[in-house]
């Protein structure tokens, strides 16, 4: 006579309509021997009603039996995130179901029946499955599966832990299905607890200080260009230089003139002439300009420094330098400007190719990085970098520049699975020095220390179960028990034969079941782009004035097309890192001072992020995977806001003004949106389904507290981008845990599967 343990997955590929459960329940069968409760007394009580299992084994407590369990489908979701990690396609065939390992089943004997577990305890006894079921070995047509093990007597509550199995051969695969550091199951539910996994390791982070270090100091060499005795020793040809432009200038004549003596004002922000003093002329203004341009940063901007952005940079500047070289001086301080431009255009060729510098001054094109040996043999000897200055303020010269030879700057820092924006410059005008915010620090905003260190990948797909348990005195085969989440959850006879109580298990005990369904520990995140309207406006107007005093600017104006912008990533703030036993954050972290909240960064963008040119449209939904965000130590109508950074890809064929600066034709750049759930009721409670933050003090043991993410719930925010959008769009990643992000949005919210955020405009306030 076979015994069996089953377990009814049969949602585990969708998010159902209100609860998203997955998994259905776990039903032990069999002959089985249990007691009414701990005590000898009882045992030997209950013992006398019923003959024990032929499986039982007094010396254990503990009956060898089989469990089966049953998966099924139902979703139309068939996003890359979705369908690839969270399995919700619209029917489950074999090649769609990826298996579950690192599954535990624990079990344990609370004081009252028909309760779930509300807090830590220490499980009776815990079952490390590994890997209970293969990928690709479940389909519609053959979803069960018989496993022998052994049960204590004595249960009435039982958790199940699990997640889905990683195709490692999968180019990419931490971003493709989400990535763990640590799924930590342990008897003691206190030390249980799963870690979201850092996009950059402690190796790759110290090659990627190396890169920031390399590259501020090779910009710092290139800004530090100037007339002197050095300069002119390493850089002039006899007989050439300022008098062969035509002008008799003594050799001595400003002979440590710095390139930034260029940058200097009246009161109306117009340039003047380093050399008298009077207004500047035309070569010297575009010396001016330049420098300005690189140099300025203002207090909360965020300047990116990828390695993207600085061959843009590059180009720009060597394009202005080129046509000021190749001009015709028409006075001594154009002859010096003139010879300036020769100086950095030197400079410029020791860390960068170009297909062609004209020499008539047109464009500089084909601007690329050298190789990382060229580089840093052209920084070991290069005159210009100012032996006092760091490569940020009050940090010694950077002299170890042997480093990372392999560096491919191209690339920075998206090598290291970091957004483009993951990075940002500043310049310290006193050492005239570039350095990258804390070497590593992403943002400047909102007054606290965010680094790389605090990006991680999107949350694996785990399996939570929490539930009281179904017994009967009746020995059931497999047909007997409900093969659908529906079925399984339907009190009707027809389901549930009559002999099924919510009870504890007694010695005459013969089948066990859990009462509810396992579900998904993590939640999801829904998210499309489109416009509320299709002409935008950029920030041109007002970065005028705020540079130059100019007060007759007007904005840009772009008709935006099929394709005009791309969503390159999804990047959502407010994340704990880690989670605990029942898969709601950790908001301490003993012995890490330093302990925060991070972003996931999802990088695996549905339909290739094309967003449609029109307001009835949107770009497919995209699926990213995320932990429950609930804050224990804030009120249940208080929880936090999320801000969700959007990063998207210029390509109108136009530079247009962001917030704060210019945005590239091609580059990247991002809108930030906030989802708030404050004032919104939750969702309805599941009948069958332990939903956190438990509560004992009432009859389910569970409650709903309104947020943005909660396990097993889809929240989903429709992004629009405004008319006012392009104003506030940001060069990098601002820090999105912080509320003086720029933003303007218009949100609809209401609970389905989970929060619905409609209508979002991302970046401003337009319509």
């Amino acid at each position: 006579m076979k015994k069996y343990f089953l377990i009814d997955l049969w949602s585990l590929c969708t998010f159902r309509s209100k609860n998203l459960a997955l998994l259905s329940a776990i039903a032990f069968s069999g002959t089985i021997g249990f007691t009414a409760c701990s005590s000898t007394e009882d045992s030997l009580a209950a013992e006398e009603k019923a003959p024990n299992s032929p499986g039982y084994d007094p010396a254990t407590n503990e009956v060898t039996t089989q469990f089966v369990f049953n998966v099924s489908n139902g979703s139309s979701a068939t996003t890359r995130q979705s369908g690839t990690a969270t399995q919700a396609s619209s029917s489950l065939s074999a090649n769609d179901f990826r298996g579950i390992d690192n599954c535990y089943i624990m079990c344990f004997n609370q004081a009252t029946d028909g309760k779930y577990l509300s807090s830590a305890a220490t499980a009776t006894k815990s079952y490390d499955m590994s890997r209970v079921v293969a990928e690709h070995s479940l389909s519609n047509a053959n979803s069960r599966r018989v496993l022998e093990m052994s049960l204590p007597l004595n249960t009435n509550t039982m958790l199940f832990y699990g997640r889905a199995i990683t195709d490692n051969n999968i180019t990419d695969y931490k971003s493709t299905f989400g990535h763990l550091d640590n799924f930590n199951v342990t008897n003691n539910l206190n030390d249980v607890y799963f870690k979201l996994g850092k996009r950059l390791t402690a190796d790759d982070k110290t090659k990627f200080q190396e890169v920031e270090k390399l590259l501020a100091t090779m910009m710092s060499c290139i800004i530090n260009t100037h007339r002197g005795e050095a300069a002119i020793a390493a850089d002039d040809i006899p007989g050439e230089g300022i008098p062969a432009y035509g002008f008799a200038i003594p050799a001595d004549f400003m002979p440590n003139m710095l390139w930034g003596a260029y940058n200097v004002v009246d009161a109306q922000k117009q340039p003047l002439s380093p050399v008298d003093g009077a207004p500047a002329r035309p070569l010297e203004i575009k010396l001016f300009k330049v420098y300005k341009e690189l140099t300025t940063i203002q207090t909360a901007e965020l300047r990116n420094a990828s390695g993207v952005a600085l061959i843009y940079m590059a180009t720009n500047l060597w394009s202005i330098v080129n046509s000021v070289r190749c001009a015709t001086p028409t006075n001594q301080a154009e002859a010096l400007a003139k010879y300036m431009a020769n100086l950095i255009d030197i400079e410029m060729r020791k860390y960068f190719t170009a297909t062609n510098v004209p020499a008539n001054g047109g464009s500089v094109d084909g601007v690329a990085f050298k190789s990382a040996d060229a580089i840093i043999d052209a920084i070991k000897a290069d005159v210009y970098w100012p032996a006092s200055g760091g490569t940020k303020p009050g940090e010694a010269a950077f002299t170890n520049i042997s480093g990372y030879t392999s560096a491919n700057f191209a690339e920075f820092p998206s090598q290291f699975a970091l957004p483009q924006g993951a990075t940002h410059v500043k310049f310290d005008n006193t050492n005239k020095v570039f350095y990258y915010v804390e070497n590593y620090n992403t943002s400047a905003v909102g007054g606290t220390t965010f680094t790389v260190d605090d990006y991680y990948y999107p949350a694996e797909l785990c399996y939570f179960g929490n539930s009281p348990i179904r017994v009967s005195d009746k020995e059931h085969v497999v047909s007997d028990y409900p093969v659908s989440v529906n079925l399984w959850d339907n009190e009707a006879t027809s389901s549930w034969s009559t002999d099924w109580n919510l009870a504890h298990v007694q010695s005459s005990t013969r089948s066990v079941a859990m009462k509810n369904d396992i579900n998904y520990g993590t939640a999801l995140l829904k998210a499309t782009l489109g416009y509320s309207a299709t002409t935008l406006k950029d920030n041109n107007a007002a970065i005028q004035q705020r540079d130059y005093g100019v007060t007759t600017e007007v904005d840009k104006e772009i008709n935006v097309t099929n394709g005009s912008f791309k969503l390159v990533s999804v990047i959502v703030g407010d994340q704990w890192p880690k989670v605990g036993w029942n898969f709601l954050p950790k908001t301490t972290d003993p012995g890490n001072a330093n302990y925060r909240k991070g972003y996931i960064y999802d990088n695996q963008i549905t339909g290739n992020g094309v967003i449609p040119g029109s307001t009835d449209e949107t770009s497919a939904a995209n699926y990213t995977l995320v932990f429950d965000n609930y804050q224990p130590d804030l009120a249940a109508d208080a929880q936090p806001k999320v801000y969700v950074a959007l990063e998207l890809q210029n390509n109108t064929g136009i530079d247009f003004f962001g917030k704060d600066n210019l945005i590239a034709n091609g580059s990247n750049f991002y809108l930030i949106g906030e989802l708030d759930p404050t004032g919104k009721d939750g969702p309805a409670l599941p009948a069958y389904h332990a939903l956190p933050p438990y509560d004992v003090t009432t009859a389910e043991g569970t409650r709903t507290v309104p947020r943005v993410f909660i396990q097993d719930h889809m929240t989903t925010a429709n992004f629009k981008i405004g008319v006012n959008s392009l104003k506030y769009a940001y060069l990098t990643v601002p820090d999105l845990r912080s509320s003086s992000v720029t933003l303007g949005l218009s949100v609809d919210l209401n609970w389905s599967t989970g929060l619905v955020f409609d209508n979002i405009i991302v970046g401003g306030t337009g319509n």
